[in-house]
């Protein structure tokens, strides 16, 4: 079914001016001490001795089969890291991590309640944030970050991608939240902001072909099959799960990954949705979306290594039809580096 007019009009803001999305919550775990940094890097899958503050990668902690227990953004400040993920994970990373300090001298602190995430997205949201930051240099790179003074309190703001555009994530203290919202919504009328839903969000993230926890990838999946080779440093040594992706890397990789699809017609595929070729089960849905920008129905879903090719033809069984439709390269939509 087509998105609604009010969110296909969100979503298309998002491609032509700025939107702002108030997160219920985020999670964020402080680490200190000084292991910290060692102690990540040892037990993530990407390289963090290399991090300098203000800087931030994405990140994966595995199991012994490479299986993805949680999956994170590591930003670097100057005495502590922070791990910024899905508030329903926070309490998994935060007992996974607890176990494997054994002599290491580190300090875990769950900072998610006290703290507030508030993002603005769009075709002008780097002029939008740069007029509240006047004479402020921005972060440019993904997951660089800059603590800034506004009203008297302090933003971190970090820049991100979670709709294909410019993005920038800020956080704040939840006493604060409200306030800088309300300078966010002062300042944006010139730039054409406007909040968003939920709704729309998840359509900008499919229209990126951004994976999402627990609907795309879980802790079923390795970092290769979900579209997440870039949480993963195959150079800077050992952590759990790496000389399977080593030896996954070398052999010819994964037989199954997550792949973009670009269905006919307007219904949109729910999770778990065969994909098939004549007659043969070759994948699964697992986001769709009708997309108001494209004009059409995208989606993703795990698919077997001899069906990659670009173009060639599936079809996607729902219980109203079975949906002709073709391979794509993920993302759909995207302006982001």
């Amino acid at each position: 079914m087509e998105a609604t007019d009010q969110i296909a009009q969100e979503c298309l803001t998002a491609r032509k001016a700025c939107v702002l999305f108030d997160h219920p919550n985020r999670g964020v775990i402080e680490v200190r001490g000084q292991d910290r940094i060692q102690f990540l890097h040892n037990i993530l899958s990407n390289d963090i001795k290399s991090l300098s503050p203000g800087k931030g990668v994405s990140a994966c902690l595995l199991n012994a089969q490479a299986k993805i227990i949680a999956n994170m953004n590591v930003l670097c400040f100057d005495e502590f890291l922070w791990l910024a993920l899905d508030y329903s994970l926070k309490d998994k990373l935060l007992e996974a991590l607890g176990k494997l300090i054994i002599m290491e001298q580190v300090e875990l602190i769950d900072r998610s309640d006290e703290l507030k995430l508030i993002s603005v997205h769009g075709l002008k949201a780097k002029e939008f944030v740069g007029n509240i930051f006047k004479n402020e240099s921005l972060p440019e790179k993904l997951l660089d970050h800059k603590i800034y003074m506004i009203n008297n309190f302090s933003v971190t703001a970090i820049r991100i991608n979670l709709t294909g555009e410019i993005g920038y994530g800020f956080l704040t203290l939840k006493n604060q939240a409200v306030v800088f919202r309300s300078t966010l919504e002062q300042h944006g009328v010139q730039f054409g902001l406007i909040p968003i839903q939920s709704k729309a969000l998840e359509i900008l993230r499919i229209e990126a072909g951004i994976p999402r926890y627990g609907v795309d990838f879980d802790e079923s999946q390795i970092p290769l099959e979900a579209g997440l080779e870039r949480t993963v440093s195959f150079t800077k040594g050992c952590f759990p799960g790496q000389e399977i992706l080593a030896r996954l890397d070398s052999r010819g990789g994964v037989s199954k990954k997550l792949m973009g699809f670009e269905l006919k017609g307007e219904i949109v595929p729910k999770k778990g949705d065969r994909i098939t070729t004549d007659g043969n089960e070759v994948g699964t849905i697992t986001s769709a979306a009708f997309s108001p920008f494209l004009k059409k129905t995208v989606a993703m879903g795990y698919l077997k290594k001899e069906c990659w090719a670009v173009g060639s033809p599936v079809v996607v069984e729902t219980p109203e039809a079975h949906i002709p439709a073709r391979i794509a390269n993920l993302p759909f939509y995207s302006v982001n580096p």
